[in-house]
């Protein structure tokens, strides 16, 4: 049997770090933001499970075994490995925002802290009347 490549590689450069990233971010995460994360995770995995699809019927890519040996499990005919290289990289990608913005100082604004300064930002001086 030869070694996955393709399937290691993944692995290390996205599951590995993302979860260690997530340790890290995850305790400073208020309900909402890991709400936010989850219901982000899910889309996106929705989105990238139907265009991998949509990539390999528009022949945009295509799996060689000659090339790169693969574990041979198949979801609806793609390989794995595809779904592990999408479902791990956005969990990987939002914990490396969440823990740059955790060691850079900044603080994730709420749905409602962003929409109150854009309210303050955009409200007219007032007018003096009378003189």
């Amino acid at each position: 049997m030869t070694m996955p490549l393709y399937f290691l590689v993944v692995f290390f450069l996205f599951w590995v770090p993302g979860a260690a990233l997530m340790t890290i971010a995850w305790k400073g995460l208020t309900f909402p933001q890991r709400k936010s994360f989850w219901i982000t995770s899910a889309v996106m995995a929705v989105a990238s499970f139907g265009m991998e699809y949509v990539y390999l019927w528009a022949d945009i890519w295509s799996f060689s075994e000659a090339h790169d040996p693969l574990l041979g499990i198949t979801v609806f005919g793609a390989p794995i490995e595809e779904f592990a290289f999408w479902f791990g990289a956005t969990p990987f990608c939002l914990s490396l925002y969440l823990v740059t913005g955790r060691f850079l100082g900044l603080k994730a604004k709420t749905g409602a802290e962003t929409v109150k300064t854009t309210r303050v930002a955009r409200a007219r001086p007032k007018r003096k009347t009378g003189e």
